[in-house]
This record gives C-alpha cells, structure tokens and sequence, in this order.
C-alpha cells in the first residue's frame, strides 16, 4: 500500500506537535493547587488516540499515572501523540484530496 505524500497534512501534524509538545510538558511539570488534572490535559491533548487505543488499554488493566510518571507513562504518551499526529496527517491529506477534486 503506497503511502501518499500531502503537503497541508504536514503542516497539519506539524502544527499538531507544536501544540502538544509543550502543552503536554507543562501538564506533567504543573505544581500547586488542590486537584490534579493531568491525566486529562493529556487525554485533551490527544483525543484521538486517548479515546480510543487509551480505553483500550484501560479495559485491558492498564491505568498510567501521571503523578509520578515512569517509563512506560512516557511512552504511552509518546503513543499518543504519535497516533493523533497521524491522524492529523489524515485529515490534512482529505482536505488537500478534496481541494484538488474540486479545482480539478
């Protein structure tokens, strides 16, 4: 199956990392306050993935925790992000696919 190259899917998963790279780093790295949210600024961040290949692994008994991240809490976000860069790559290629239909 042959990959296919899309320009606006780039600049799409590109502005996806810009986004989530840091957002995820000051959700991990927050201090203070009474009530914790990073597990869900992280589920935010990477909705495609955390809703979908996250409950996965929460059904099969794995439940990270973002308090204390180890290794395999990294990884899974590491995952996560990739899977949703891709998906915005998808989506990205759709939207120049149609263009390029529609302008022939």
């Amino acid at each position: 199956m042959p990959f296919h190259k899309s320009w606006l899917g780039y600049v799409f998963a590109a502005a996806y990392l810009a986004f989530a790279i840091p957002f995820i780093h000051r959700a991990l790295n927050a201090t203070g306050g009474w009530i914790s949210l990073k597990g869900l600024d992280i589920a935010i961040a990477t909705i495609p993935s955390s809703f979908t290949f996250g409950l996965l692994l929460e059904t099969l008994g794995w439940r990270p925790n973002y308090s204390e991240p180890g290794v395999l809490e990294y990884l899974e976000i590491a995952f996560h992000v990739l899977v949703t860069a891709a998906v915005v790559y998808a989506i990205g290629y759709g939207i120049q696919w149609v263009l390029r239909r529609l302008t022939g």
